[in-house]
C-alpha cells in the first residue's frame, strides 16, 4: 500500500504521485473500516473482597455490586488468562492467598 507510488529504479526513491504524505492514499480507503466502540463493561475491585461491576450482553445491562461484583471480577480474570496454565496459577494463587493471606515478608 505505501510502496505504489514510487520509483524504485532510482538510487534514492522518489515518490511520483501528488502528494508528498504516504499515509493520503490510506485515508480514502476501502480497506480501513470506521472504529466502532464496543463496551463489554466496567470491573473494579474495590479491596476487602468486594468489587463493583458492569457487565452488557447485547443490550441487557448486568449491575452488582460487594460479594457479587467480586465474583463476576474472578471470573472474567479467570477467563481472560492466556493459557490453561495461568488459569491454573492464578487459581492456585488465590486459594494459596485465602488460607495463608498474602506474604508481607517483602515490604
Amino acid at each position: 500500500l505505501l510502496t505504489q507510488e514510487f520509483d524504485f529504479d532510482e538510487v534514492v526513491p522518489v515518490r511520483t504521485g501528488e502528494s508528498l504524505n504516504p499515509l493520503d492514499s490510506l485515508r480514502n480507503s476501502k480497506f480501513a473500516k470506521p472504529f466502532q466502540f464496543l463496551n463489554l463493561g466496567i470491573l473494579a475491585y474495590t479491596g476487602n473482597s468486594q468489587a463493583l461491576a458492569q457487565v452488557e450482553f447485547d443490550q441487557t445491562k448486568l449491575e452488582g455490586s460487594g460479594s457479587i461484583g467480586w465474583l463476576a471480577w474472578r471470573s472474567v480474570y479467570l477467563a481472560k488468562q492466556v493459557s490453561s496454565k495461568n488459569q491454573a496459577m492464578v487459581l492456585f494463587d488465590w486459594i494459596k492467598t485465602s488460607i495463608f493471606g498474602r506474604d508481607l515478608a517483602r515490604f
